[in-house]
C-alpha cells in the first residue's frame, strides 16, 4: 500500500505555500500537550522521549490490567 503524505505543499506562482501545514502542526502540538497531561513524569523535552515514555506507560497499564484480571479470576469477582 502506498503511503500518502501527511500534508501537501502547493506552488503558488513559483512560491511554495504550505496551506495544509499549519493546521497539521497545530493539531500535533495540541495532541502532544494532551499527551503530556496524561502520561506521568512526562518531562519537557523531545517528542521522541515523550513517545517512548508513552509506550512504556501503555505497557505498564497493560500489565496492571492483566494482573487485575488474574486476581478477579482467582477471587471470583
Amino acid at each position: 500500500m502506498k503511503r500518502r503524505p501527511m500534508f501537501t505543499v502547493r506552488k503558488n506562482k513559483g512560491v511554495a505555500s504550505s496551506v495544509h501545514r499549519k493546521p497539521l502542526q497545530h493539531m500535533v502540538q495540541r495532541r502532544l500537550r494532551e499527551l503530556k497531561k496524561i502520561v506521568p513524569d512526562a518531562h519537557e523535552g523531545d517528542v521522541d522521549v515523550l513517545l517512548r515514555q508513552t509506550a512504556e506507560y501503555i505497557c505498564i497499564l497493560e500489565l496492571k490490567v492483566a494482573v487485575l484480571r488474574k486476581l478477579a479470576a482467582i477471587y471470583g469477582a
